[in-house]
């Protein structure tokens, strides 16, 4: 059922980002290369809408696996959800499938003022040591949202500000930014990215991973992003 649904639930988050083009204040439609060790590996296609009050997020995401470089991956995701006074992304549906190997696999959450209300997932992504009932958690962002939000145009003082606690159901993460560099023309931020709940207990010791993200000048005032780079267990990812 959750795999026979996802042409509907796709069409529908379309359908939602269709419905802000009016009175919309900001659109994003981004690619990425995705480079690891200086090969590219595949690519992120991000398009994003945002009114006054409410988002809608598509990203499409292929290449090769980092653990076989022989096989294939491709992801699909949508999300939507309103806009707080004070400019948050507030998700209220997040649905992410994606294929490798042949197999299909597909995460959804349902969200209602800010709390996860239901979570839905294959079957063989579930591990012993994942959030046993993520149901009521609140105030998290899910990753599919958490890419528009990277990906907003913000002014210089906008810019490494927020904290967020990224939740896809099985684990969360806490986001922060730590230092922030200023020239002429760019901004680059310096961050990590802080495992909290359902990892292996080995993982939980473990240093944060580093982040850096680079922002370019797009005008006066305004700054988009132009790279990111993301320490993993494998090495550097970039996306530029």
């Amino acid at each position: 059922m959750l795999f026979l649904s996802y042409k509907i639930k796709i069409i529908f988050i379309w359908f939602c980002l269709a419905s802000t083009l009016e009175g919309m204040s900001h659109e994003i439609d981004r690619s990425f290369k995705l480079i690891f060790w200086g090969t590219e590996l595949g690519g992120l296609r991000v398009k994003g809408e945002i009114s006054r009050d409410k988002y809608s997020v598509l990203t499409n995401a292929s290449g090769k696996s980092l653990i076989s470089l022989l096989s294939r991956f491709e992801i699909t995701s949508g999300a939507i959800g309103k806009i707080s006074d004070k400019n948050e992304l507030i998700p209220m549906q997040s649905i992410t499938r994606w294929k490798t190997r042949g197999k299909l696999r597909e995460t959804q959450l349902n969200y209602r003022d800010g709390r996860l209300v239901e979570f839905e997932a294959s079957s063989e992504l579930n591990r012993s040591y994942h959030i046993e009932n993520p149901i009521g958690i609140s105030n998290t962002i899910d990753p599919v949202s958490l890419v528009l939000w990277l990906l907003l145009e913000r002014r210089e003082d906008q810019i490494c500000k927020q904290e967020l606690l990224i939740l896809d159901g099985f684990r969360m993460s806490e986001l922060s930014f730590d230092s922030i560099n200023i020239s002429q023309d760019s901004v680059v931020c310096f961050g990590k990215i802080k495992r909290v709940l359902g990892f292996k207990n080995n993982e939980l010791n473990k240093k944060p991973l580093r982040f850096k993200i680079t922002y370019s000048s797009v005008s006066s005032e305004n700054f988009k992003v132009s790279k990111v780079e993301v320490e993993t267990i494998f090495g550097m990812i970039t996306l530029e």
